[in-house]
């Protein structure tokens, strides 16, 4: 499933979801995200630009259930950012084992 973010506007969002963002005009972007999954496991989280990787969260330790962090991104008009949650394990295929707060903002 496919959501779209807008300009300054949190969202909340839960399960496997990629949430996708077009650049209205070049400048200097950064995207924020706190995803929580409980139990930890085979959770992938990417940020693209275009298709391509410029972001690749490293993997939750057994341990830890949350991860935060921001990426920030020089965008040109109509670019496409997008914020990929992934995983093969079962568990993570259940609506609320995931849970991703996420914005996307203009500057640094």
């Amino acid at each position: 499933m496919s959501n779209i973010l807008l300009l300054n506007v949190p969202r909340v969002d839960v399960g496997l979801v990629t949430d996708t963002f077009t650049i209205p005009s070049t400048g200097l972007y950064n995207l924020e995200a706190q995803i929580t999954e409980i139990p930890p496991s085979g959770l992938s989280i990417v940020v693209n630009q275009n298709g391509s990787p410029i972001y690749t969260a490293p993997a939750l330790t057994p341990t830890q259930s949350a991860i935060q962090f921001k990426v920030d991104i020089n965008g040109v008009a109509a670019d496409t950012i997008s914020l990929v949650l992934s995983s093969s394990n079962a568990n993570d295929q259940m609506l609320e084992s995931v849970k991703t707060n996420v914005s996307i903002g203009q500057g640094y």
